[in-house]
Order: C-alpha cells, then sequence, then structure tokens
C-alpha cells in the first residue's frame, strides 16, 4: 500500500457511528484487464426504515443471527421461496436489494488466506496503483467476472478495508471483528481458485452429507470397507488436496467463520458449498469412515498413478469438525484458554502477536475487554497479558497451568507461550475422550464433569508486578521428583534412554494391591468417559495387551470393531509399554503389572474406555515417581531439547487456587513453573487437609 493511497482513501473512522469501509469490484473495461476496485465508508447504524421497522418488532423474539435473517427473508419473500436451497445459494453473493438491511445496500466479508507477501499482484483502488497479495487478486478477478460486489451489495476484506499502516487503526478494528463478521450479511470463505479436482471434493462432501441425512451411513461404510471406491474414484484424493489448500492453515480464519455461522459459504473459483453442509459431510468422514478412510485415499492414489503420500494429513479435518463447526452452531463460543491455545497452535499467522488477536472474538468478552490490540508491544507482553486477563476474570490460577519455560517468545513461565509446539490437541482431562460414539453416551448422562481440586475451595491471592515480569501467590512445596519415565521424541516415539530411575522409591499406597490401583488409576488421571472417577473395572488396562500382533486377534475372537480396526493408531500404547517395560516402581518393573491376555468375560466398553483414556493422559506428560512415595505425570516437552524437560529434584507445589498439582523449578529466591502435574493422591483436596492437620505450611511462591 503506497502512502499516496492512504492519504487518498483511508480517512478516519468514525468509531461512535460503526462505520466500516466497503469495497466495490468495479466491471471490466475493454480496454484493461487490470481489477478496478473502488472503496467506501459506510455506517452499520444507518439500517434501511424497513429493516429498522422489522427488528424493532422482533425484539420480543430470542432468535440467533440465522433465524433473524431467515424470518427476515420470509418476510420480504414468500415462505417456500426464502426456504429454497437455490435461492440460499444466490443470496450468498447477490441477494435482492429487498432483502438488503442498511440505507446504502448490505455487504459481506471476505475470509481468505493472505498468501506468499512476495508474489503481489496489481489493482487499482479508487484511482490509485495497489499492490495486493497473489490470492486476494485471483478472489476479486473471480468476483469481477462474476459480475458480483459491483452495486449496492458490497465487500469488506481486511488487507483493503483497514489501512493497514495504521496500527491504531490495525488494534480497533480487530476489537470491532466480531461485530464486523456477525453483522454481515454472508461470509465467503475463498479457498482459492478451482483445480481439476475441486469440484469432485465439494461433490464427495454433499453426498456424505446426503448419506448422512437419509440414513444409508452404516451401508455406506459396510460398502467402502469392501469397495474403497464405491462412492467413487479419485474423490478422496480430491478431498485431501482441498484439505490441505493454504486456506486452513491461516489463523484468522478461525475467528472469521465461527462469527459468520451458518451465513458462511465456501468457494472454489465460482464452486459453492454452504459451511452446514460441509460440516455435516466432514461430521461423516470423522465419526463413521475414520478407520477406513486410509484405504480409500490409497485407493485413489493407486488409481490416479500420483506422487503423494497415501496417508490422511488430518490438521484441517479435526479443526473443522472438533472446533470450527461446534463453534459456528452457536451456543459458547467463549472458550477457554486451552482450547484457544490449542487453536493458536492449529494454524499459522504472519505476526505471533495475532496468536491472541486473532482469537479475541472468541475469548469471553470480559476477558477480551482487558486486552488492548497494540502491535508496538513485544510478543511477550502480549501473551503475558493475555494470561493475566484470564487469572483476573475467572478469578483463580488455572491459567498458570499452561505455563512453562520453554516457549520462543521469552516469556515469563507462569505465562502459557501462544507459539509453543509442545501442546498436543485433546490432553487436558477436562476434555472428552477420543473413541467410539458410545464412549460419550455416559457423558451425555452425567450434568457436569467432575473437576480436579487440588488447592480444595482455598482463594487466590496473586500480586503481579509492575513490569509483568513476576507473580507472587501463596503455595505450599508437597514433593519433588526422584524418578521419570522414558520421555516422548516427538508424537510417535519415546526415548528409553531418557529414563530417569530412583534409589529405593517406597509406594506411599501401601502393598503390591494398592499400588497397582494407583498404577491403573494414574494412567487414566483418575478421569474416564463422562468425567467420573476410575473405579475397579479400569484395572482392565492392565489385560490391554502390549502390541496389536497380540491385540488384534483377541479384539476379533469378540467382535470388538472399534478396537479391531485400532492397528494404525496402536502405537502409542505399544510403544510406551515397551519404552517402559524395566520402569522400576520400587520393588516392581513397570511391566510386572501387566499380561496380554484378555479375560473371557471382559467388557468391551471397558477396554476400550482405558484404551483412550491413556491415550488422553499420556498425551504431553510422562510418567513420574516422588520422593514421598507418589506417583503421577509430570510436564513433558515432546519437541523440545534433552536439557528442556523436567528433571529429577524438580518441585511439586500445590498453589492456592489451582486445580492441580504444579511441577515448579527453583531458580535462586524464585521459582519457574513447568507445567501441571498430576499426582495420584494429591488431586482432591488432600494436601490442603494435611496443611489444616500442620502437616505442611504455606510459602510465599514467586514465579519469574
Amino acid at each position: 500500500m503506497t502512502n499516496s493511497t492512504t492519504e487518498t482513501v483511508y480517512r478516519r473512522l468514525d468509531a461512535k457511528k460503526k462505520e466500516i469501509r466497503l469495497l466495490r469490484v468495479l466491471p471490466q473495461t475493454k480496454d484493461s484487464q487490470v481489477v478496478h476496485c473502488h472503496l467506501e465508508t459506510h455506517s452499520l447504524k444507518d439500517l434501511s426504515l424497513d429493516f429498522e421497522q422489522f427488528r424493532s418488532s422482533n425484539t420480543s423474539h430470542r432468535l440467533d443471527k440465522e433465524e433473524f435473517g431467515q424470518k427476515w427473508t420470509e418476510e420480504r419473500l414468500s415462505h417456500r421461496l426464502a426456504h429454497s436451497s437455490a435461492l440460499k445459494r444466490i443470496n450468498s453473493t447477490q441477494p435482492s436489494s429487498i432483502l438488503h438491511r442498511y440505507s446504502w445496500g448490505d455487504f459481506a466479508t471476505l475470509s481468505y488466506a493472505w498468501g506468499d507477501r512476495k508474489g503481489l499482484r496489481q489493482i487499482v483502488l479508487n484511482g490509485q496503483k495497489t499492490m495486493v497479495t497473489s490470492n486476494l487478486y485471483l478472489a476479486l478477478a473471480e468476483f469481477r467476472d462474476a459480475g458480483e460486489f459491483n452495486g449496492r451489495f458490497r465487500l469488506w476484506v481486511d488487507a483493503l478495508c483497514i489501512n493497514q499502516n495504521d496500527l491504531a487503526e490495525r488494534a480497533r478494528q480487530i476489537k470491532f471483528m466480531r461485530v464486523i463478521y456477525s453483522s454481515a450479511w454472508t461470509v465467503i470463505a475463498w479457498l482459492g481458485p478451482e483445480h481439476q479436482r475441486s469440484s469432485a471434493a465439494i461433490q464427495l462432501i454433499r453426498d456424505l452429507a446426503f448419506f448422512q441425512e437419509e440414513g444409508y451411513v452404516d451401508e455406506i461404510e459396510a460398502r467402502l470397507g469392501a469397495d474403497p471406491q464405491f462412492v467413487g474414484s479419485r474423490n478422496w484424493l480430491a478431498l485431501q488436496e482441498l484439505m490441505e489448500r493454504p486456506y486452513w492453515h491461516r489463523l484468522w480464519i478461525i475467528q472469521e467463520i465461527c462469527m459468520g455461522s451458518t451465513s458462511t459459504w465456501l468457494r472454489c473459483g465460482n464452486i459453492l458449498i454452504d459451511w452446514p453442509t460441509f460440516c455435516k459431510g466432514v461430521a461423516v468422514l470423522q465419526e463413521h469412515l475414520w478407520l477406513i478412510k486410509d484405504s480409500c485415499l490409497e485407493q485413489d492414489v493407486i488409481t490416479s498413478k500420483v506422487d503423494v503420500a497415501s496417508v490422511w494429513r488430518t490438521t484441517s479435518l479435526h479443526l473443522v469438525y472438533q472446533d470450527m463447526s461446534m463453534l459456528s452452531r452457536g451456543g459458547n463460543t467463549e472458550l477457554s484458554l486451552g482450547r484457544l491455545l490449542d487453536l493458536a497452535n492449529s494454524a499459522d499467522c504472519t505476526d505471533m502477536r495475532d496468536k491472541v488477536y486473532a482469537l479475541a472474538g472468541l475469548m469471553p468478552p470480559s476477558v477480551a475487554k482487558l486486552l488492548r490490540p497494540d502491535y508496538a508491544q513485544a510478543e511477550a507482553a502480549v501473551y503475558t497479558a493475555a494470561t493475566r486477563a484470564f487469572v483476573q476474570v475467572y478469578d483463580n490460577l488455572d491459567p498458570i497451568r499452561e505455563g512453562n519455560p520453554w516457549g520462543p517468545a521469552n516469556a515469563p513461565s507462569w505465562v502459557a507461550d501462544w507459539q509453543w509446539r509442545g501442546r498436543i490437541r485433546w490432553s487436558r482431562n477436562e476434555h472428552p475422550v477420543w473413541g467410539p460414539a458410545y464412549l460419550g453416551l455416559r457423558r451425555a448422562e452425567k450434568s457436569k464433569h467432575t473437576p480436579y481440586q487440588a488447592s480444595g475451595n482455598t482463594k487466590h491471592n496473586p500480586v503481579f508486578s509492575d513490569d509483568g515480569r513476576f507473580l507472587k501467590c501463596t503455595g505450599i512445596v508437597v514433593d519433588s521428583v526422584s524418578s521419570l519415565s522414558a520421555r516422548g521424541v516427538g508424537f510417535f516415539d519415546w526415548s528409553r534412554d531418557s529414563i530417569v530411575k530412583a534409589k529405593n522409591w517406597r509406594s506411599i499406597y501401601g502393598d503390591q494391591t494398592a499400588t497397582a490401583e494407583a498404577v491403573y488409576r494414574t494412567l487414566v488421571c483418575d478421569r474416564v468417559a463422562g468425567g467420573d472417577r476410575a473405579s475397579a473395572r479400569h484395572s482392565a488396562i492392565f489385560h490391554l495387551p502390549s502390541t496389536f500382533a497380540r491385540a488384534g486377534p483377541q479384539f476379533a475372537l469378540r467382535g470388538w470393531r472399534f478396537l479391531g480396526s485400532l492397528e494404525g493408531y496402536y502405537f502409542r500404547w505399544e510403544c510406551f509399554r515397551t519404552a517402559n517395560r524395566n520402569f522400576p516402581l520400587g520393588p516392581y518393573l513397570f511391566d510386572d503389572f501387566f499380561d496380554d491376555a484378555i479375560p473371557q468375560d471382559a467388557s468391551e466398553f471397558d477396554y476400550t474406555e482405558v484404551y483412550s483414556c491413556f491415550d488422553r493422559s499420556s498425551k504431553k506428560r510422562r510418567l513420574m515417581l516422588t520422593e514421598k512415595g507418589y506417583m503421577g505425570w509430570a510436564p513433558d516437552n515432546i519437541y523440545g531439547r534433552d536439557a528442556e524437560q523436567t528433571e529429577r529434584g524438580d518441585l511439586i507445589a500445590v498453589v492456592l487456587g489451582c486445580s492441580t498439582p504444579l511441577a515448579i523449578r527453583r531458580r535462586g529466591d524464585k521459582y519457574q513453573v513447568l507445567g501441571e502435574a498430576y499426582v495420584q493422591g494429591l488431586m482432591d483436596g488432600e494436601a490442603i487437609e494435611a496443611l489444616r492437620e500442620g502437616k505442611y505450611q504455606t510459602e510465599e511462591l514467586v514465579f519469574c
């Protein structure tokens, strides 16, 4: 953006009038192939008289955005026409003027990946030559060729409608983003130009959604098991390519689509699919076809004779199914700090401060209000402000569970570094367990997850230093780490050489039977499906075979479909068992507690549950033993170097106002937070009870 363009186009916006700039894409002229656009300023308060009257008469109805828009359309058109799928598609980019809600018309927002800033293309904006990224240029050229956004229905594009050279305006518009996207008639999610197989991918998604609606999913699953090309050839490869497009790796799209909700349309070139249908199709893949999707893709790769991997890269599918689909359905879009950090890890952004700012629209408003976007601040300062805001709003110290000293931003250890790569999705014990649908049945029966209460109902008393580097609070140092199992090396391996053995460890739990109970409770973090505490039936984990070669035939004999289909996923249990086979627990070895024979009367639910709960517990954690005889899990930094790990001698503390113990490390007269710890027998207020009995003393802890 040149200085002359800035001076000509970008007069100051009036926040009180809710002003925004909107783009018109001008028709192509005979003399030029260049894309010409015109930017104008409009107020979101300038409602048309008809819409203002309609809104006033419907204030008593609790309607969400989709229902409100549908009711407005029904009032202007016939009921049948308003519900026509064809009309909804047409209205996504060219709604009739009779539906416009503002005196000046109406608008859509564009969600897109900015792309490589090196490959810039020229457009003309308000008569001024302006450079934009190639991906935006292609979108604008497509809209121009289709005759869209050239009248009273305009387009909001962040790169052009925000003065990118004005840091103060960028900050103000970020805080206004929730309003802009929720006010738009529709959100156009531009995936990029149409490629050879784009239409096949989108048609596959439509077909999967249709099979779900018509009740054919179980039959389709069976047919695909016998014939991976039952629903068409090369469609699965096309879908893999669609989900690998750069769009899905841009962090800002999460907020943009979720704010657009059901009025979002995905677009490849001129191919459109509505967001709810897209989500339904992805849900079928995740919930019904997950364990056979690999064979479908593999067959497509063989048939197509292309040099690509025949294994799904699933990050984008997880993002759509587990996050964006749920958030865009309405309901609670105010996410916890942990979920926000997972989302920040799932996609990229150019400016690392946007790890926070790009998700501000999904934060509780009371948290977002405390965050003042400021691109002059260092990344560490932005992350510190985010943690502090969550502490203040929720009035507890749980946010520091997400801290550690290993992030690249050089933030204080008690601050969650939003760039740290060591987080793994669905590893928190408050999250649902991964597995078949029937694991969720008990979750639906429960009204509330049973959280940990390591610090009981104690109140926290944090004091933040003026420079933001230190956090002073009260806690109890209860123990220290004496032994550590093999650490994770990436997601797929464990290092047997990293085992740290304790000398003369003695179980605080009692004899072998009591220690065995502590082992199985620890392996599932004593929280199973639905948030219940573990019980005797979860000792089934001791009979979960150590390898799939031994497990598979036993699963097949019993007709256990989910577990029997896990050959490609069983590696986490298999590798964990192998790496820690000789890990000593006092007079016993870890392997002494296990065998490979599933009892005849075994319950499929129990074995599926312990498998899935272990899978959740073992992510980003490393088994530990303590000096006083406890066992549990310590923070594991699976992408870190050997020196960037929990070590023998690190301390376990229960901090007042924090629901789990913390692993901490002494640094002079201060401490570093290493992350949350699980300690069997200290998760439900036992340390606080011991404090009352005089067995512990509190001390002032200053975290740096």
